[in-house]
């Protein structure tokens, strides 16, 4: 009897350690991925597809098979060529992307000079009084660089300034997890089904924005399905190294991505 008490308990916490060390390693590569596809996104003029590729590309070490019963090897050239092209077109299970690069800034409305504590507009037609606003240069000083003194490092219209060149993105991974039974509980950890309300992932210390509520959803979804995913959301950011060209790749109106409070 005492056996058949201590031995579920005993697997599961064997499978949990060994699903929470995945989730851990999963979390160190979408860092490094979001480094990758922010560096990819400075040298390609903020494309979205180029820094979603670049994501997907250095994830290949954690993402599972289409069956999302174990990781394929990257063993050799053929097998990351065929990975890599299969994990693209896998990208998405019908509730949205599973691996997504989002933009946080800058926004359209920090280089348009509009929106709240607004700057000088910020492109060649502001600058040269020629040109279109559509493209912004990455080395103008002007952009960068803020005169004003005494202004507070971190808040201050020279940090808003600065931000203008700087591409800050984030990796927002629905990691889909291999280990049987520990995912099944892990995902319903998160989605709170078995916690009281004041303990849920999914509320309290996380903003009411709808990309955080549709990757909450997205993760029901998944999980009805039997397909149990966590989300991990790592940011980056890097000073551009090519120029906005904003009628090609539009940035985005408003900061979508997640962040999480204190």
């Amino acid at each position: 009897m005492e056996t058949a008490l201590i031995i579920p308990l005993y697997v599961f916490l064997i499978l949990g350690i060994l699903q929470l060390g995945l989730i851990a390693q999963a979390r160190v590569m979408a860092k490094y991925a979001a480094y990758r596809a922010v560096r990819v996104g400075a040298m390609h003029n903020a494309s979205p597809k180029a820094m979603e590729a670049a994501a997907v590309f250095h994830l290949m070490p954690v993402l599972t098979d289409s069956q999302g019963k174990k990781i394929l090897p990257n063993d050799s050239s053929s097998r990351v060529v065929m990975k890599y092209g299969r994990l693209l077109g896998e990208n998405s299970l019908g509730v949205g992307q599973m691996v997504k690069v989002v933009i946080c800034g800058p926004t359209d409305s920090e280089l348009s000079g509009s929106g709240g504590q607004a700057l000088a507009a910020g492109h060649q037609s502001a600058l040269h009084g020629r040109g279109s606003r559509n493209e912004v240069d990455f080395d103008d000083p002007r952009l960068m660089i803020s005169e004003e003194e005494n202004q507070d490092p971190q808040t201050g219209p020279g940090m808003r300034q600065y931000n203008r060149l700087r591409l800050r993105a984030q990796v927002q991974l629905l990691y889909r997890m291999p280990i049987p039974f520990a995912n099944w509980i892990i995902t319903r950890t998160y989605l709170g089904a078995t916690l009281p309300s004041v303990l849920m992932m999914t509320q309290k210390g996380v903003p009411n924005k709808p990309s955080t509520a549709t990757q909450a959803s997205a993760v029901r979804t998944l999980e009805a399905a039997k397909i149990y995913t966590i989300p991990i959301n790592v940011s980056y950011a890097m000073r551009m190294q090519s120029n906005f060209f904003l009628n090609k790749f539009a940035l985005p109106k408003s900061n979508e991505c997640i962040h999480y409070k204190p």
